[in-house]
């Protein structure tokens, strides 16, 4: 009975949420109900606690919804560069879940040459956790390009939940990322900026902690357009898939569609690892 109250609760409250014009509006719509999404200390401190919690109880293995592209990427990156653990950039990658994934996979050293970009609240909580704190968690995408020649770029579903996604893909691009990988993408061919909100056990890697209670949790968002991105890439990069393999970011299926997307760089590409 409980359950169904708090569907109907849910409902109620969708209705109530304003349109925006651009995604300043709804940041600034967000950030007013006091729980700004991924900035939100309450929230970060909730998710890392869950995965530790799913960690603890399934003896440490963890296989993230969207690690079977980012598998395929690197089975990819292997054929070309036998034997070497690529350099990868988890952009929006949470608490680490894939990085965590791929240690079960290339050990330790998966540790070392992978990166997790997260806000600050994100990159400042990974430091308290056991399991976290040998992942390379930072919040300077640019730093960590300018430092190390990483091999794949990888983003699941978080694109849509930062103002300017573009001018990231842009910066990919202009480093020179052999592989880029986008999935879970929430594209339209109307893209707009809304205002998403969740229950609190809706977010993260686990089961729902009870004492932290089911409050609502608000996210700026936007969806994106296919063809802007595709055209950022166009010229240097093979589109190697374009297909829809992963929807469980569409949340508007009447103006949204899913489409997965992996660009490879069109020059022979050598790891810096092997030179």
């Amino acid at each position: 009975m409980k359950k169904i109250y708090e569907k109907i609760k849910h409902k109620l409250i969708l209705k109530t949420i304003p349109r925006v014009k651009n995604f300043k509006e709804a940041y600034s719509y967000c950030n007013k109900k006091n729980t700004l999404g991924y900035e939100f200390e309450f929230l970060c401190r909730y998710r890392f606690e869950k995965l530790s919690n799913y960690i603890k109880n399934n003896k440490g293995f963890i296989f993230p919804q969207s690690s079977d592209l980012l598998l395929y990427c690197i089975a990819y990156f292997l054929k070309e560069n036998k034997g070497i653990a690529p350099k990868i950039v988890d952009y929006g990658g949470a608490c680490g879940e894939n990085i965590l994934f791929l240690k079960s996979i290339f050990g330790n050293d998966i540790l070392k040459s992978s990166f997790v970009i997260e806000t600050k609240a994100q990159v400042k909580e990974s430091k308290k956790w056991n399991y976290s704190k040998k992942i390379n968690f930072s919040n300077d995408l640019k730093k960590v390009l300018d430092e190390n020649k990483i091999d794949i770029f990888f983003s699941s579903g978080s694109l849509n939940y930062i103002e300017r996604p573009y001018e990231i893909l842009s910066m990919i691009k202009n480093h020179n990322i052999p592989m880029v990988c986008l999935t879970r993408n929430n594209f339209s061919k109307e893209p707009k900026s809304f205002i998403q909100a969740s229950n609190l056990a809706d977010n993260g890697y686990g089961e729902h902690i009870k004492k932290y209670g089911n409050q609502k949790i608000w996210y700026p968002c936007q969806s994106l357009n296919e063809t802007k991105i595709k055209k950022i890439f166009n010229s240097e990069y093979t589109l190697m898939l374009n297909a829809s393999l992963n929807k469980t970011c569409i949340l508007k299926k009447d103006e949204s569609y899913a489409r997965d997307l992996i660009f490879n760089i069109k020059s022979k590409y050598i790891s810096e690892s092997r030179k």
